[in-house]
């Protein structure tokens, strides 16, 4: 079977698509995708991920408030 050479466009397009691949992979192994998610919560709130369900959040306590209690910093001001 007789096999076409590749042309520099051919040779070109494979050089793109290693490229792109190199740069997913290399995406992917270095930047963790998004291990600390906080599910669209704000710096007060800590989620952990369940096996089935739903993601379990909790507010974190106030280390100021006089009881411990749980707030929003902007609610104090």
């Amino acid at each position: 079977m007789n096999w076409p050479y590749l042309s520099r466009g051919d040779m070109a397009g494979i050089v793109l698509v290693a490229v792109v691949l190199a740069l997913a992979v290399f995406a992917l192994l270095f930047f963790p995708q998004r291990a600390e998610q906080n599910f669209g919560f704000g710096p007060g709130w800590q989620c952990v991920r369940m096996e089935q369900g739903d993601p379990i959040c909790v507010r974190l306590a106030d280390g100021n408030a006089p009881n411990g209690d749980a707030r929003d910093k902007d609610a104090s001001k």
